[in-house]
């Protein structure tokens, strides 16, 4: 963003970068990518909000993915920011090469600043598809495009939320006690 581009009325372009991230290879937990990511974002503005999260369409019975998604309004900045871990493209061994880290910023719209934020505390993935699991949802031998997405609910609260046969399976997002 240029000096002038503060002042004129016209939305910034949108800011894509890419780097990989060698400390993590293969598919991940929940909170695995959100170590990568919250820093990242909390650099940029402190105040960073937390306003979508969800896997890839890969999710395993162990709560693992190989690519995840998270989208963060900066107030401070008046921006939004969606970093992706996903596998390398390039890379023949999905399951051994380090993973790429995408950065898209984008000018924030009205609607980005009222959205409701998630939780910075919250369930990791094995937590919760264990629990879908003992609801008979079944990661292993069902559908393959099982993902898990977080959601704020009409009552202010946040859930985790997966899909099984036209079916939505909802429970609590938020980590509770310590």
């Amino acid at each position: 963003m240029g000096f002038f581009d503060r002042f004129s009325n016209k939305p910034i372009k949108p800011a894509i970068t890419q780097r990989a991230v060698p400390e993590i290879c293969g598919s991940m937990t929940a909170h695995q990518a959100w170590a990568v990511v919250a820093p990242i974002a909390k650099a940029m503005d402190r105040q960073a909000r937390l306003t979508l999260i969800s896997s890839g369409l890969d999710m395993s019975d162990k709560g693992r993915s190989l690519s995840w998604d998270f989208i963060f309004f900066l107030p401070a900045r008046n921006l939004t920011v969606m970093l992706s871990l996903e596998p390398d493209p390039q890379s023949a061994d999905v399951d051994h090469s380090p993973c790429i880290l995408t950065q898209r910023i984008n000018q924030a719209f009205a609607i980005d600043a009222s959205r409701p934020a998630f939780p910075d505390r919250f369930r990791d993935s094995p937590d919760v598809v264990a629990e879908f699991s003992a609801s008979g949802v079944d990661f292993l031998f069902g559908p393959t495009d099982m993902k898990l997405e977080g959601r704020i609910l009409p009552s202010g609260k946040a859930a985790w939320v997966t899909y099984y046969w036209d079916r939505e399976y909802s429970t609590s997002f938020e980590k509770m006690g310590s």
